[in-house]
């Protein structure tokens, strides 16, 4: 997960500086690589692309899009870094594991505990995941004032107050597959 941040930072930082300049490595990257060749051809690469990309001509829509994938990767890389240890120390006992197999043992079927524990426990981790970053999208709309703003420049659009989905995260259908095995 590390390894994914780093380079989508590493994307961020580069489709932000732009690609002037002949192709070369930063003082910086040259540290981050740390030696390793493929990570610093995979840098070298991008930027070249970078460089050839600079030369296109983008339409409104492409710069808007552009644009917006920008802020999508800051936005997760910010959730990440904000709730990386909250998120990667959740702890689920047995006795939770055990409450949700008895909830939904309608579901799970015959499946005995112990073969779908894991499955259990990932899902339930999932659940508390979303609910931190949920509960953070929360209090964002009402420190921002966000329904207010939509009110008054959708004033004919019925609001319905619904956070949005949480970036990377773990997708939940892998646990409910394995639940179902």
């Amino acid at each position: 997960m590390k390894n994914k941040l780093m380079v989508s930072f590493l994307a961020l930082v580069l489709v932000a500086c732009g690609s002037s300049g002949s192709l070369e490595l930063t003082k910086q990257e040259k540290e981050r690589v740390n030696g390793d060749v493929n990570v610093a051809r995979q840098l070298l690469v991008q930027k070249a692309i970078l460089k050839d990309a600079s030369a296109e001509k983008l339409s409104e829509d492409d710069q808007y899009n552009l644009n917006l994938a920008k802020q999508e990767v800051e936005v997760s890389y910010y959730l990440q870094k904000k709730f990386e240890s909250e998120l990667n120390n959740i702890q689920v006992s047995e006795e939770e594991a055990q409450k949700y197999y008895d909830i939904h043992k309608a579901e799970i079927g015959n499946t005995p505990f112990e073969s779908i524990k894991d499955a259990i426990v990932a899902q339930i981790t999932y659940e508390k995941q979303t609910g931190i970053v949920n509960k953070y999208y929360e209090d964002l709309l009402n420190k921002y004032k966000i329904e207010e703003i939509l009110k008054k420049d959708f004033p004919n659009a019925a609001q319905a107050v619904e956070a949005p989905a949480p970036a990377a995260q773990a997708a939940p259908a892998e646990a409910k597959t394995e639940e179902k095995k």
